[in-house]
């Protein structure tokens, strides 16, 4: 059976609403961490202009392709282990979008290093990235955000957990992305847009 993801089905429309006015030209998007894969199909099907490229670890992306493959809209899901180096191929300098939900909490912050790195290597200038998922500001926005922090460091990892918006927004600095946006969304998450202005 398809794996489903609950929060995936409450969450998807919000996204998209905001989602939209950022994809509006033709272009290559790369989703990081596509989970269940519900969240490409859903998009995938309401932006047909967008070549959506689902990408997972590789424990989960069996379960992701179930939904894919059924949709026979998008390319199956790739392999794609964001703790690794040099992880951006074969997308280098090629995608117009970057997408990623609800990953950047569940890993410590050398991989979100990692992670924007690979991202510069593979956004095209004036690409555009796209982040959704709790984020602190000076702090736990709510108690929510607390106790999802406290069963991230329990459960998950020791070194994951929420991450302060600052320290993402600088790490984006680094490689020449800049926010342009901060939408505050539904359950106390956030979608941050960042414009790539050159490459570093």
């Amino acid at each position: 059976m398809k794996p489903v993801n609950p929060s995936s089905l409450r969450n998807q429309g919000p996204i998209f609403e905001v989602l939209q006015g950022y994809l509006t030209a033709p272009g290559k998007l790369l989703e990081i961490g596509c989970g269940t894969g519900q969240h490409a199909v859903f998009m995938g099907e309401k932006l047909p202009h967008i070549i959506w490229q689902a990408s997972e670890c590789k424990d989960a992306i069996a379960g992701a392709n179930m939904w894919i493959n059924e949709n026979r809209i998008l390319p199956p899901a790739v392999e794609l282990d964001i703790s690794l180096n040099n992880w951006q191929q074969p997308f280098l300098n090629s995608m117009n979008y970057v997408y990623s939900a609800n990953v950047i909490h569940f890993v410590h912050d050398a991989t979100v290093e990692n992670f924007f790195n690979g991202i510069n290597e593979i956004l095209i200038t004036d690409g555009t990235l796209i982040l959704y998922g709790p984020y602190n500001d000076h702090g736990f926005t709510s108690e929510g955000n607390a106790g999802l922090d406290a069963w991230l460091k329990a459960d998950v990892h020791p070194l994951a957990g929420i991450k302060e918006l600052s320290y993402i927004t600088s790490l984006a600095n680094k490689v020449g992305l800049k926010l342009v946006e901060n939408h505050i969304m539904p359950a106390n998450n956030h979608l941050l847009v960042y414009k790539k202005t050159k490459m570093i």
